[in-house]
């Protein structure tokens, strides 16, 4: 996320919170949830925000699942050496 989205960045904030909405539910999510993401501060994780994620960022959901799986439980999946 901080490396896409914010001032000087890919994305604008406002750019990706109108792309971020769950193709499968339509949840949504807000600027101010954006810029706390973007700040690194932790938010309410649901599968519903992790699609909104992923289809702001334009990723597979995989990834952005695997993201959060690393940063708030810190389960590291595949080999962090590269091997």
């Amino acid at each position: 996320m901080r490396e896409q989205v914010g001032e000087g960045r890919p994305l604008t904030i406002r750019a990706f919170a109108e792309r971020a909405i769950d193709s499968e539910t339509g949840t949504t999510i807000s600027k101010s949830t954006v810029g706390n993401l973007v700040q690194g501060s932790r938010i309410k994780i649901t599968p519903e925000v992790l699609g909104a994620i992923a289809a702001g960022l334009g990723v597979p959901l995989r990834l952005v699942q695997a993201a959060a799986t690393e940063q708030y439980v810190g389960l590291v999946l595949g080999d962090p050496a590269g091997n």
